[in-house]
């Protein structure tokens, strides 16, 4: 006998109980709830057609019932969850919505709802869904006053994972703050989260700390990950994860610890997926990023050999060969090996062919000849970088890194060609780099580049706009002290110069402060020792006060020791000694401080300082030697190494020299002379 009544059941007329009978009604619910039942089975046997006609059937015998569209809304969803029948989510989601249409305040079927819009926007990749989900959802929060833990924890987790994907679409922080706003909530109602709770809730994390560099949040990331390692250690997607959200935190702290454990987790992911090249080649990128800003031999090498793998793997893949290049590119500059050089530009070249259309090979390619423009000496092949960065920009004007790569590589320019219009393209370019992606590394080569700028047009408010940058930057990186000493030395340079502008003591005193905090940090900064000679050179000049000259003297021996033939600091010494001369009361120490500057300026001439004809000059002035005075000066003045005439004016050193004729003419000359200040 057929319990649950066949197609020819019909329903009985009679409106009432009699006699101990149940009434139609009840006899129809219970049929209805056997044909669910059956509709119910047939699914589970993947029966859709049988299933769904029992469905109808339920339906047409209990048409009012909310729960009984519930019911076969959860078991289409299902249903729907298994690869090749996720049309049936589509069914689901028409019962959430009559079951929710006859009761308003039904949470599982708002809940219900919600999560089956949400794996539609997943199959389908659309938006519209997400934002239907997140109404659902919403309404469901609204009617959730009486609900347990567990379905509260589930309702946020929903709802934060829908956040998240409205989010992907509309690029805003907000969204992805209200994701992790639900994701936290979860935590705090349910105990034992799964490892799929913590990926979700990392994967927002670490995007949103993307967005907004904020090292809080992959800290926080991180946890999420290792929660989810913890969960299950045989998870190279966790494991992979978590390298991932460690390799962010290094680049933004470059913390070596932080490199250490990201370089940790990638073995441990590769190690439980040896045949996922996409795993190999993130490994291989995260340690050449390692060694862009200061190359690394031992660590390039690893990235070949990770590059090695990933290739054995896939060797169609074009980034693979991308970062191999500029691996080997990176390490023929490091090791002076012209054959990787050449084995990199091959392999560069492979990648183009095979795909030229993303922008992070032309970005690679770019950074290619960058070594190879440092590895020669030849700036042609930074000309050659910018036109790789450029077409890597055409694609997507998005790429921060391209940006940044073009800054820099102008910044460069602008250095050895002294041109103030290629440090103004850099900073420009710097500034979009900044603008999509505000990194403190970015932030401080805009400081830099507008502080290079400052020295070569000697104007003061890149030098102001300089110290705000550096500001800006360290204040991101509280560890910069310690990471990054040589932004501090930078800083203090810009500080010196800036004191030159101001006569303000404080300057000179603060850059000397963080000079000498420097060289306690990193006693291998050599060059410290030379910025700190001329900024107390400068403050004993503003002061008065020898003592200051005589620590200088003090730097300059030290600078000198680490490089014995560095004409300008030997020049810079020279200086100082006529300076002490200048404020000296025996007048035959001041012979031999004299006699000594003489010297040295006579040393940094023959090594090709130019600078040192117009300081031999002032010597002789102050000497009263001014025969010999306007000899050097002319001298200086046919190898194009005079300053402006304004400061050669104004200069106290040469006011024996101004008073002879031979100089006022020499002067009238120079003011007749066309475009003088363009020259000098």
């Amino acid at each position: 006998m057929d319990h649950c009544g066949n197609s020819h059941v019909q329903e009985s007329p009679s409106p009432s109980v009699q006699g101990g009978h149940a009434s139609p009604v009840v006899n129809s619910r219970a049929l209805a709830d056997c044909l669910l039942s059956r509709g119910q089975m047939s699914l589970l046997k993947s029966n859709l057609k049988q299933g769904l006609e029992h469905f109808d059937s339920a339906v047409k015998l209990d048409p009012h019932n909310p729960k009984l569209y519930f019911a076969q809304g959860l078991s289409l969803f299902e249903y729907g969850n298994e690869e090749g029948k996720e049309k049936a989510l589509l069914l689901a989601s028409k019962k959430f919505k009559m079951a929710t249409s006859l009761d308003p305040r039904y949470f599982e079927a708002w809940l219900a709802w919600g999560s089956t819009l949400s794996t539609l926007g997943l199959t389908y990749d659309e938006h519209h869904y997400f934002k239907d989900a997140k109404e659902k959802l919403i309404t469901a929060v609204s009617l959730s006053e009486t609900q347990g833990k567990d379905s509260l924890g589930e309702l946020y987790w929903e709802l934060g994972i829908v956040y998240f994907h409205l989010a992907e679409h509309s690029g805003e922080a907000l969204d992805l703050h209200d994701a992790i706003e639900c994701f936290q909530k979860t935590a705090t109602f349910q105990d034992e989260l799964s490892i799929d709770f913590w990926r979700d809730y990392g994967n927002a994390c670490s995007t949103f700390a993307g967005q907004i560099n904020d090292i809080r949040f992959y800290v926080k990331a991180i946890s999420c990950f290792r929660n989810a390692v913890g969960i299950d250690s045989t998870s190279s997607e966790a494991w992979s994860k978590l390298a991932s959200a460690m390799r962010q935190l290094y680049l933004l702290t470059q913390d070596e610890d932080h490199f250490s454990q990201a370089h940790e987790c990638f073995g441990s992911a590769t190690h439980l997926q040896p045949n996922d090249a996409e795993l190999w080649l993130n490994w291989a990128q995260f340690l050449l990023e390692s060694t862009r800003r200061v190359p690394d031999p031992k660590r390039l090498r690893l990235c070949i050999e990770k590059c090695h793998r990933a290739y054995a793997i896939d060797d169609s893949h074009p980034m693979i060969q991308a970062i191999w290049a500029e691996a080997l590119a990176l390490l023929g500059e490091a090791t002076e090996r012209v054959d990787l050089i050449h084995d990199a530009h091959n392999k560069i070249s492979e990648a183009i062919e095979i795909d030229s259309d993303q922008p992070d090979i032309w970005y690679s390619y770019g950074m290619c000849l960058s070594a190879c423009g440092r590895y020669f000496h030849d700036h042609d092949y930074y000309y050659q970088a910018i036109e790789k960065f450029q077409t890597g920009l055409s694609i997507n004007r998005t790429c921060h890194r391209h940006w940044h790569a073009l800054g820099n590589t102008y910044s460069l320019i602008g250095q050895i060609e002294g041109d103030p219009q290629n440090f103004h393209r850099a900073i420009r370019f710097l500034q979009k780099a900044i603008d999509l992606n505000a990194s403190s590394l970015y932030i401080f080569d805009q400081a830099v580049a507008l502080s290079k700028l400052g020295d070569l047009t000697h104007e003061k408010k890149w030098y102001d706009d300089a110290i705000m940058f550096f500001e800006r930057a360290l204040n991101m990186q509280r560890n910069a002290i310690y990471q990054h000493p040589h932004w501090l030395f930078h800083y203090a340079c810009t500080l010196d110069a800036l004191g030159d502008f101001d006569e303000e003591e404080t300057y000179y005193v603060r850059a000397i402060e963080i000079f000498s905090h420097v060289l306690m940090i990193d006693p291998d900064l050599h060059e410290v020792h030379h910025r700190l000679a001329l900024a107390l050179t400068h403050l004993g000049e503003l002061t008065f006060q020898v003592d200051h000259f005589f620590r200088a003297i003090h730097h300059y021996r030290l600078s000198l020791k680490h490089d014995e033939e560095n004409d300008t600091i030997i020049l810079d010494w020279a200086i100082t000694l006529i300076n002490l001369a200048q404020y000296s009361s025996d007048s035959a120490e001041a012979d031999q401080y004299y006699k000594d500057a003489e010297q040295k300026l006579t040393t940094a001439a023959k090594l090709g300082n130019l600078h040192a004809f117009y300081h031999l000059s002032c010597l002789n002035s102050l000497l009263d030697e001014q025969e010999k005075a306007m000899a050097f000066l002319l001298k200086a003045d046919a190898h194009q190494a005079l300053p402006p005439l304004e400061e050669i004016l104004s200069d106290e050193w040469l006011d024996g020299l101004r008073a002879t004729p031979d100089f006022r003419s020499f002067i009238v000359q120079l003011e007749h002379r066309p475009n003088l200040q363009e020259e000098r």
